[in-house]
């Protein structure tokens, strides 16, 4: 098997990110959080990544330009928020959306198929196919 690239999570509440982080090592991924939109333009100049979980409203602006530089970089992007559905906007960058409090499950689901995918492309294509390119 191919190297598994990490999850972004990018969540300005420390319980959430905490909550976050540790559900999805415990199931087995590799985890980035940051918690602003500074922290995650950071990551994503250092590492590529599978899946992204981003809070919708953060400290230094919405996270939708992230989703958008991620998503055009492969990335499939699921934004959590405590927003009304109905005020986020359509974009094609988010492939997923979770209400606050979200069901840890479905996110691990979410996570797991994206997982899923991308191993498959790697499998698919050879050594070195699936991975994202940093933006």
């Amino acid at each position: 098997m191919g190297y598994e690239l990490p999850v972004l999570v990018v969540e300005d509440s420390f319980l959430i990110a905490a909550s976050l982080e540790e559900t999805l090592l415990e199931a087995g991924r590799t985890v980035v959080v940051a918690r602003s939109v500074a922290e995650a333009e950071t990551a994503m100049a250092d590492q590529s990544f599978a899946a992204a979980l981003l809070d919708y409203m953060l400290p230094d602006g919405e996270s939708l330009p992230l989703a958008r530089r991620l998503h055009d970089g492969g990335c499939k992007v699921a934004v959590i928020s405590g927003v009304d559905r109905a005020v986020l906007p359509e974009d094609d960058a988010i492939a997923a959306q979770f209400p606050k409090p979200m069901d840890e499950r479905e996110v691990i689901a979410w996570v797991d198929q994206v997982m899923q995918v991308v191993t498959l492309a790697q499998a698919s294509a050879g050594a070195g196919a699936g991975t994202v390119a940093p933006a």
